[in-house]
């Protein structure tokens, strides 16, 4: 038996013979300094989401390992996480009072339950896809991970049929909808076509009875990111686009919304309501219904600064642990962080060749480009160790110099490797790191690709926030 509902987002619910599964909670409120939130908005809490047998978090940003939302899930649930190279998650649980915690390592399935199987399949630094075999009937969560190439086809392998795929159709950083560019071809790395494509070669490959659109239910309320919403691809453009691909052979796109769902007796349940006729109008309006918590917010981001000594003792030891060489190669030309505080020496330069930090009065000949971030979330951030997530946050904005772009997104996802601990090198050198490793080793060569093309640096490297206790999202 297997029974599933769309909580919202990542977040989905599954009921089998073997126990109910609740796979990335996010279940309520917001993440990204109050500018994510949920759209369409999500159902009224159940009891049974919160007391789950099993729970799945398929990797730590907070729009799947949602703090607040953990706080109100039973502690008796058993926790699935997947082993990455480094350990970013079982100390969370733990702080949060999860005792019965099981990292799932790599492609290993296993048996949960009667006629229940489960397999984690991780890919990149930090993302995973999650498979539920009920029966005979599989379901595969891709959620936002861009598994792709020998894992995902692996996956297929390890699974055979699929009923249904579940996967993310648009985007979770700031490029280019938070970038301004001297030259126009320097945001053209990606566009709206390159994540429905992602969808459906994904899909090409898993041949599901049913692909759905997940993993992108999201709307950006803080008046500071409220324009990206314009660049977000809907369900509905995924579906149009499949309706004409070559390809998928018996799959239909079926577009969910949150508390829809499947079950075997009575086939699909939806809502009567179309979220994305008119989204502008639904958008302003659930903006204004929460405008409250975004203004408190904004009020406790007035009193933060950025002091000179906490930004270059942060970054100064980003800039040493990285590796050697590697700095210089793919981080030219120098980032620049504006702190208007700070004026008249608002120029917060981070030069990679010199692996030094400086302070000045402009923006050095040959930058990359200029960061402006609201200082109550850069020194936030910095304080949390997550300031990769401001790209995702969309709460910034760069200024690009011709041909900067590959520097920026290069910093940004160097910065991402490093917070989440995988930095300095010699912690590769650790048996945790080099058993991952060998047992994603036929991955590896993708991997290595994913790592060097521009586009996945633009949403494969980089991802969202890796929160620490007290993060804020309630």
């Amino acid at each position: 038996m297997l029974r599933f509902t769309v909580i919202g987002h990542s977040c989905l619910y599954v009921e089998t013979d073997g126990g109910s599964i609740l796979v990335d909670p996010w279940l309520f409120g917001s993440a990204g300094w109050r500018s994510w939130w949920h759209y369409p908005p999500t159902p009224e809490l159940r009891p049974e989401w919160l007391e789950p047998d099993h729970l799945y978090l398929t990797h730590h940003h907070p729009d799947h390992f949602h703090y607040p939302s953990m706080r109100r899930i039973s502690r008796d649930a058993r926790v699935l996480i997947p082993r990455f190279g480094v350990d970013v998650m079982k100390g969370e649980l733990a702080s949060l009072g999860f005792e019965d915690v099981r990292e799932l390592d790599h492609a290993r399935v296993l048996e949960l339950g009667e006629d229940l199987r489960v397999a984690s399949y991780q890919y990149g630094f930090d993302d995973t896809a999650f498979v539920i075999d009920a029966g005979g009937t599989v379901l595969v969560n891709l959620n936002d991970c861009k598994i792709r190439g020998r894992a995902l086809t692996r996956l297929k392998h390890d699974f055979g049929d699929v009923a249904f795929a579940f996967k993310g159709h648009s985007f979770a950083q700031g490029y280019p909808a938070c970038y301004e560019a001297d030259d126009p071809a320097d945001l053209e790395l990606v566009d709206r076509r390159t994540y429905v494509r992602d969808f459906l070669d994904a899909m090409r490959v898993l041949q599901p009875r049913f692909a759905i659109p997940f993993g992108s239910m999201v709307g950006f309320l803080h008046p500071e990111s409220f324009h990206v919403n314009e660049h977000l691809i809907t369900p509905g453009e995924v579906a149009e686009a499949a309706a004409s691909a070559d390809g998928l052979g018996g799959t239909t796109v079926f577009p969910l919304a949150p508390g829809d769902g499947w079950d075997e007796s009575s086939g699909f349940r939806r809502s009567a309501i179309d979220w994305y006729d008119d989204r502008d109008r639904h958008l302003r309006e659930l903006a204004e219904s929460v405008r409250p918590k975004v203004d408190a917010e904004l009020r406790d981001e007035a009193g933060r600064r950025v002091s000179w000594e906490a930004f270059s003792t942060y970054f100064g030891r980003f800039l040493r642990e990285l590796p050697p060489v590697v700095p210089g190669l793919l981080v030219r030309e120098p980032i620049v962080f504006e702190v208007p505080s700070a004026a008249p020496d608002a120029s917060f330069v981070l030069d990679f060749r010199r692996r030094a930090v400086r302070r000045e009065t402009r923006p050095p000949p040959g930058h990359a480009c200029v960061i402006h971030v609201p200082e109550g979330v850069l020194a936030d951030a910095m304080d949390k160790g997550i300031t990769h997530f401001i790209h995702g946050s969309m709460r910034f904005r760069t200024d690009l110099r011709p041909g900067g772009v590959r520097s920026d997104l290069a910093f940004w996802g160097l910065l991402m490797i490093w917070e989440i601990g995988y930095l300095p090198w010699t912690r590769l050198l650790r048996r945790r790191f080099v058993e991952v490793a060998w047992r994603r080793r036929r991955e590896m060569v993708d991997l290595a690709g994913a790592v060097l093309a521009p586009g996945a640096l633009v949403d494969g490297l980089f991802s969202r926030l890796a929160p620490r206790p007290g993060a804020r999202g309630d």
